[in-house]
């Protein structure tokens, strides 16, 4: 990188990553997404991570790295070298190349993205849609295998909301109402957001991973904006609002004390789980979830560079650790009983509460 790259610091539970790049509406943009994970930068972060931002045609087998060593090819797609691997092509986004290096102890990876010209020209704004995809290869992917792998928490696709009574965990499929479950729940006096997407969890507790909140202008109608603060982006290239949590950067963590799994159905209801089917539930949940699945095989390319860094835990015994100390629910989410009724349903959920007289048993 040049001097005149633009610098931002990004600390998520103490791991720390410095990001650079010339090209410096993608660092401001940065800069807005992450929100509460900016710090300053630290002069030895646990990564450097360097965004290289190009434009025209794109070849999936060229190397845009300057070649400071011999390399061979590790696989498909793949140059590898003495702890460095280059990644040609992802198949995850196009235009996207990887480099994974380790230099004087610490982390150093590349990031290289082409944005092509779609036919009849890209739409005003439409570099903000890269911007907030190459999050994840930048800052999110980086940030949470250095966490698995070294303190051995496993990731959730969970939304996460404090209440006086603990952690309250919405775990489950893509578009089961998780956010605007967790949303709702927020409007209510003593609840706050932590995670609206992706969580961490040691089985003891639960660790927030801040995004920005995702909502569609249906959702926001339904369960209010309260506690919610518009985050800066084009209006033409987004398909849903993007929102900020004021509160979500001052919890680090919060006992798991109620882990909700929801659906919807015909008939309203909640159902106990025994912890081991509720732990093989969120397991099974997380594979079919393409947010973790592009983490995974990230991850899986780091710990093929790197195969005995750190010693990356169990997660299925960490699930069950999970599961085991919270109470533990399937969800049946009825349409037409409005969303307040979800929201008795869990806080009638929580330990203490009373399993709440209005919903269905199973």
């Amino acid at each position: 990188m040049g001097a005149d790259a633009a610098r931002l610091g990004v600390r998520l539970h103490g791991v720390t990553l410095t990001l650079e790049a010339e090209r410096r509406e993608l660092i401001e943009y940065a800069r807005e997404h992450l929100h509460g994970l900016v710090a300053e930068p630290v002069p030895e972060p646990d990564f450097l991570v360097r965004c290289h931002w190009s434009e025209g045609e794109w070849d999936p087998a060229s190397n845009p790295f300057p070649a400071e060593q011999p390399l061979s090819v590790a696989g498909n797609r793949m140059l590898a070298g003495p702890d460095e691997l280059v990644w040609l092509d992802t198949l995850r986004m196009k235009g996207l190349k990887l480099r994974f290096r380790r230099v004087g102890g610490r982390f150093v990876f590349d990031v290289a993205f082409r944005l092509r010209q779609r036919k009849g020209g890209n739409p005003p704004g439409y570099e903000y849609k890269k911007y907030f995809s190459l999050m994840s290869y930048l800052v999110y992917h980086p940030l949470l295998w250095y966490l698995e792998t070294y303190r051995r928490w496993t990731v959730l696709h969970a939304s996460v909301v404090d209440s006086p009574a603990g952690g309250i965990v919405i775990g489950g499929l893509g578009g089961v109402g998780k956010s605007t479950t967790a949303v709702a729940l927020i409007q209510r006096p003593g609840l706050r957001l932590l995670s609206e997407n992706l969580a961490l969890t040691d089985g003891e507790f639960v660790y927030p991973c801040y995004e920005p909140v995702r909502l569609g202008q249906q959702t926001l109608a339904l369960v209010g904006g309260e506690g919610l603060t518009p985050m800066t982006f084009p209006d033409s290239v987004k398909e849903k609002a993007h929102f900020h949590v004021a509160t979500a950067d001052a919890v680090e963590r919060v006992p798991a004390t109620l882990l909700v799994l929801p659906r919807f159905a015909p008939a309203r209801y909640l159902k106990p789980l025994t912890p081991e089917l509720a732990a093989a539930k969120v397991a099974a949940m997380n594979g079919l979830v393409r947010e973790l699945d592009d983490y995974r095989w990230h991850a899986s390319a780091l710990d093929v560079t790197w195969p005995l860094e750190g010693r990356r835990g169990d997660a299925q015994a960490t699930l069950r650790r999970l599961t085991e100390r919270a109470a533990c629910f399937e969800l049946g989410i009825d349409r037409r009983a409005g969303v307040d009724a979800v929201v008795d349903d869990i806080l009638g959920a929580l330990p203490g509460a009373g399993v709440p007289t209005q919903a269905g048993r199973r």
